[in-house]
């Protein structure tokens, strides 16, 4: 029944993301009248009133989930956090994700924060519980009424508390979509142009000589990455010479199965990555070779990149001259992408990086940090040289045209966009730090959020390659 449900589920997520409409919310008369105010607790322990707070002129996404639960939650919840990833810093600023327990006895707010930092959720993404007569009084009027809690709903409800508008999407359908239906539900980005990119765009894989990879873009991306570290579940390069293929079949047809037979290795990974395990996802035997073909591909591609420093290289520093290779041959590289009018996240981390650096002693003249700005009109190099001077003067600024800075933006896989308003011009960007290994490859990703502890782990390892 579960790999039926499963299935299902995800052919309608697809069928509801490359035929529905992006944006599709119906004005609505759902106000603090419809709405109990009452008190929800995050996973940090605050207290909030869920409609003053929550609700009322904010844009948001709402989801529902219990820790416990073994199929659909860890998935859907590992998808938003790739949504958080594309939706960049207007996360925590223009929208925000409630992802509501419907297990409240159980899911305490400490609960709930590990499960939050097995996502990362960065700003403006809160894990909700509270008294279980106010939890389910709450998810009774957002349309979420199962008695058991395998059977709750698994869509997501997108709405803006200022306008009345709401819908319903999923996160297991096409992500690039669901982004624009959440930027959709905001008037200010309509009016600004972006109504016109919510048509939906059909979601095309390369079924013919790479059968996995539609599997591994909706099951896995969201939880592994090939090559590029660790992230809710661990990183898969090198899987094959690890593991025999059998036992990955094994595993990633009934994970549940193997930890339940006390596999040793199986159990070691529920150790390692305590906060989510990885559910049975209704994944055949056949389905699962085709995806270990398909990491084995990633795998490959990921081996044979020259490595993304080199997109670098077009780009002009703040002194006025371009990047020379010299400059990091040798040493380990975090690269950080933004602009100088950012109000918030890009000298929170310019700053962040700038102590660090400090932090370091003689090893931060080892590591060299590469701010890269995606205003290509406004930062100039005398634009970014006057900016520059407020964090380590070890930071090197860049800047190029709109196509040399869009060709280093995909080979970190990196996103921005262009916003303009009525306030003027913005852009929402990614807030991941990108940490390069002194042979030129990625190897992990940190934002704000990363205990310092963690990222310092990783700098270690980075700086003591020979």
């Amino acid at each position: 029944m579960l790999r039926v449900r499963i299935s299902g589920l995800i052919l309608l997520a697809f069928l509801m993301s490359t035929v529905l409409p992006a944006f599709e919310a119906q004005a609505s008369r759902w106000g603090k009248s419809y709405f109990p105010d009452a008190n929800v607790v995050t996973h940090d322990g605050k207290t909030l009133r869920f409609y003053d707070d929550l609700i009322k002129d904010k844009v948001f996404v709402i989801s529902f989930l219990f820790t416990t639960c073994k199929d659909v939650c860890p998935l859907a919840t590992a998808r938003l956090a790739e949504l958080q990833d594309k939706l960049g810093d207007s996360m925590g600023r223009d929208i925000f994700f409630y992802s509501i327990s419907i297990d409240p006895e159980t899911d305490t707010p400490e609960r709930l924060k590990g499960y939050a930092n097995a996502f990362r959720a960065g700003p403006g993404w809160l894990f909700l519980t509270g008294k279980p007569e106010d939890i389910h009084a709450i998810r009774h009027k957002l349309g979420e009424r199962s008695r058991i809690l395998s059977d709750h709903r698994n869509e997501v409800l997108l709405g803006n508390g200022g306008t009345g508008e709401w819908a319903r999407n999923s996160a297991l359908g096409d992500l690039d979509s669901l982004a624009l239906a959440v930027r959709g539900m905001d008037p200010k980005w309509r009016a600004a142009g972006g109504a016109a990119r919510t048509n939906p765009k059909i979601v095309r894989f390369d079924l013919a000589s790479q059968p996995g990879q539609a599997l591994y873009r909706r099951l896995c991306a969201g939880c592994h990455t090939v090559g590029r570290g660790d992230r809710v579940g661990p990183d898969l390069a090198g899987s094959l010479g690890r593991r025999e293929r059998a036992w990955l079949v094994s595993y990633i047809s009934d994970p549940e199965k193997m930890r339940a037979r006390q596999d040793p290795v199986a159990l070691a990974l529920a150790a390692k990555f305590p906060a989510v395990r990885m559910p049975a996802m209704g994944v055949s035997d056949a389905d699962a070779s085709d995806l270990l073909a398909y990491i084995a591909h990633l795998e490959d591609r990921h081996a044979k990149r020259s490595g993304p420093l080199q997109s670098l290289f077009a780009l002009t520093t703040h002194r006025g001259e371009r990047l020379a290779p010299e400059l990091v041959k040798g040493q380990a590289v975090a690269v950080v992408f933004g602009f100088t009018h950012c109000p918030d996240v890009c000298p929170t981390t310019l700053l962040d990086w700038s102590n660090v650096l400090a932090g370091l002693g003689a090893d931060g003249d080892r590591l060299k940090v590469l701010f890269v700005s995606v205003d290509s009109e406004r930062d100039t190099p005398a634009a970014l040289a006057a900016y520059m001077p407020s964090f380590d003067p070890r930071i090197v600024a860049l800047t190029g045209s709109p196509a040399e800075i869009a060709g280093a933006a995909r080979a970190f896989e990196a996103f921005y966009e262009k916003v303009t308003d009525g306030s003027g011009i913005t852009f929402d960007h990614s807030v991941k730090t990108y940490l390069i290994g002194r042979d030129g490859r990625l190897a992990a990703s940190v934002d704000l959020h990363t205990p310092d502890s963690d990222r310092r782990k990783v700098l270690d390892a980075l700086l003591a390659e020979r």
